[in-house]
């Protein structure tokens, strides 16, 4: 529980959507402003799309290339939009290409020299959103989390954040007298290393800063309104959730809702601070609240996953799984058991030609299903044979169907390309059952 009196301050999470271009800073900014006199703290993921293209180009100097253009035209473009100074981030083009050269030179790439390449990303937006808060007249600093203290282990691309760099961030942030712009995903372990918090490790940084301070509220500003009960871009009369409890949110972010990360709801758990999704373009919007003290509900929504595949072993005995999950993971592919029945064996992964050889290679026949998708039901009423009797009705064979989270809830595995037909009749089913006046508790 809270040990601490809240803080006033909060803590302000921005994702790469919200950055990905000058109209989409400024706003931000704006956002930023009006909240100034309570000294925010912005926690800033990379611009959206710039962490893929550091992996690819951490790989493509690792086969011998080397090719820095488009992230350089990309930080450029942004600086340019916002009338700063185009050489604001010559440094840490050079120490990148320090770091990529070093990468070419020896032929492979390492966990390590992959973190440290995909730090630039986070280091990128926090010095350009800084220099924007500062052009406008703002004391604002742009900061790097390891220098606050936020250490870690030393577990590359996945890296957990030790118990006592919670003291060090709050001692550190207390001496700055400005508006922070710290990076997220990016931590150090304690021998100096850069390392990386895992995909959307931006929400855990925010999540563990706001604890640190005793945050009155952690708040991640997205580009949807607030945590809905289906992806709205599959589903266009999805309804934004008000208020859930800590388990509910729980439950969503496992079945595959990643409008929060599941790691950070938990951090806000153990330290009951609140947390609120919003959106940025609508920041009047009270967006979605996530707080202690509330009761389940019994309609939370779908959540869905694209771009997996399925694997399957046919004839599986005792140990098998175990056996499969460890040749995967041993290529760097996680692959979730998900179903067992019958000497059958179902996984999931991403799809991926890395998958499909890893696959090959395995010393028994597997079996490999692409483009597909899975369709996870967060609801608590028992209306699994009306959900199935709709898939049939659409003309939607289910691929596999299993049992996820903490309240069983039924997961189907479909083709990719019938997930928006699914997705959206059985969100009108489960919301046609609710109360008489059509409103979740």
């Amino acid at each position: 529980m809270q040990s601490t009196p809240l803080s006033p301050r909060c803590v302000h999470k921005f994702g790469g959507a919200s950055l990905a271009d000058g109209e989409r800073i400024r706003r931000v900014g704006e956002l930023l402003f009006a909240r100034a006199p309570d000294r925010p703290i912005a926690v800033v993921s990379a611009v959206e799309g710039v962490t893929t293209q550091l992996d690819q180009l951490a790989r493509e100097a690792a086969a011998g290339a080397v090719d820095m253009a488009r992230i350089r035209v990309r930080h450029r473009s942004l600086l340019a939009q916002l009338e700063l100074d185009s050489e604001h981030l010559n440094r840490h083009f050079a120490e990148l290409s320090t770091v990529l050269a070093a990468i070419r030179a020896a032929g492979e790439l390492t966990q390590a020299q992959r973190d440290h390449v995909l730090s630039f990303g986070e280091r990128a937006s926090a010095r350009i959103v800084a220099a924007h808060l500062s052009q406008r007249g703002l004391r604002a600093v742009p900061i790097d989390a390891y220098d606050l203290g936020l250490v870690t282990d030393s577990n590359h691309g996945r890296a957990r954040v030790l118990p006592h760099s919670a003291e060090r961030v709050r001692s550190a942030l207390e001496r700055i007298d400005a508006i922070c712009v710290i990076t997220g995903f990016v931590a150090a372990d304690s021998h100096g290393r850069l390392t990386t918090l895992g995909r959307n490790g931006s929400d855990v940084s925010a999540a563990l800063i706001g604890e640190a301070i005793s945050a009155r509220e952690v708040v991640f500003w997205k580009e949807v309104d607030g945590v809905m009960s289906a992806d709205p871009k599959l589903v266009p009369n999805a309804r934004r959730i008000a208020q859930l409890g800590y388990a509910d949110a729980r439950e969503l972010t496992h079945l595959g809702a990643n409008v929060l990360h599941p790691e950070a709801v938990e951090v806000l758990e153990r330290c009951q601070l609140a947390g609120r999704v919003r959106c940025t373009r609508t920041p009047g919007d009270e967006g979605t609240l996530v707080r202690a003290g509330l009761e389940p509900r019994e309609f939370l929504g779908v959540a869905t996953r694209s771009n997996l595949a399925l694997v399957r072993l046919r004839g599986a005995q005792d140990g098998d799984a175990r056996q499969i999950a460890a040749h995967f993971a041993s290529r760097a592919i996680d692959a979730q058991l998900v179903a067992s029945d019958a000497g059958e064996f179902t996984f999931t992964a991403a799809a991926s030609e890395a998958l499909v050889r890893a696959a090959a290679q395995y010393a028994r026949p597997l079996e490999v299903v692409r483009e597909v998708a899975t369709l996870a039901i967060a609801d608590r009423r028992g209306l699994d044979a009306q959900l199935e009797q709709t898939l049939a009705a659409i003309g939607v064979e289910p691929l596999a169907r299993w049992r996820s989270g903490a309240s069983a809830s039924l997961v189907f595995a479909l083709p990719q390309a019938r997930l928006s037909a699914a997705a959206g009749a059985l969100h009108d089913v489960l919301q046609r059952a609710l109360t008489p006046l059509g409103e979740a508790r």
